[in-house]
């Protein structure tokens, strides 16, 4: 719970960051990707950016929660354990077993969470001035986060399990197209979606940060261009050359 706290913590300020980058523009005026295209976009970049940074604690929380017994007959006694004998194993490669898979499930995820969320929220202020209604909001953060969780959930059970083959002798995939194609000839399509009706319950949590992290923004100014503390720095990344 405390990894995924701080990845949304991480997710939001980077999804602010790089929609405000994208909206800001360059030095003739006109913005470089603006409107919905601009929330997706930055969501899914957003998404990938924090996996690669929180990837090494994510794929050891994976495989030490998988390693159960008794403390003297476990293969891992810690992360930092775990971190260190894949890393003399393995090297980079073994502690980030399975990115790609799961890079292609945040670009779906993330894109859909923050990039719709903050579009539907868009269209209907300028339905309803001068803002939305907190259960509105709350809705649409829930539909959002139950639909994002839905599509993307084959790409997590993917991910899954390329990351549970780190530190294993004989690996069952050779790759993520080995997994997707092996997963499907064996066990169906059934089986991506293994877990999903659980995941749906779990994404309250997810739809309550969306409505509390916009409440903050609020009550803090920072819907207000001039206010925004991350403003500055992505209209100077967004007209450097």
């Amino acid at each position: 719970m405390h990894n995924e706290f701080m990845a949304l913590t991480i997710y939001s300020f980077l999804q602010d960051l790089y929609r405000n980058i994208l909206r800001s523009g360059n030095p003739q005026g006109s913005q470089i990707v603006s409107g919905a295209s601009a929330n997706f976009i930055a969501g899914a970049a957003a998404g990938c950016t924090t996996l690669i940074i929180i990837y090494p604690l994510d794929i050891a929380h994976t495989r030490l929660t998988a390693d159960l017994g008794r403390t003297d007959t476990r293969q891992f006694r810690g992360i930092s354990h775990f971190l260190s004998t894949i890393g003399k194993k393995d090297g980079i490669r073994g502690i980030y077993r399975g990115l790609p898979a799961s890079l292609h499930g945040m670009v779906v995820h993330r894109g859909l969470y923050f990039g719709g969320f903050d579009t539907i929220k868009e269209m209907m202020s300028e339905e309803s001035k001068p803002e939305v209604a907190l259960w509105k909001r709350w809705v649409v953060a829930q539909a959002v986060t139950t639909s994002a969780g839905l599509l993307s959930y084959p790409l997590d059970t993917v991910r899954r399990r390329m990351m549970m083959q780190s530190g294993s002798e004989r690996p069952m995939y050779s790759s993520t197209l080995d997994c997707w194609r092996k997963i499907y000839r064996t066990e169906g399509v059934a089986s991506f979606y293994r877990g999903a009706v659980s995941n749906m319950f779990r994404s309250t949590g997810a739809a309550a940060i969306l409505v509390l992290y916009d409440e903050v923004k609020k009550f803090m100014n920072w819907d207000e261009a001039h206010c925004h503390p991350y403003r500055a720095l992505s209209e100077a990344l967004a007209i450097t050359p």
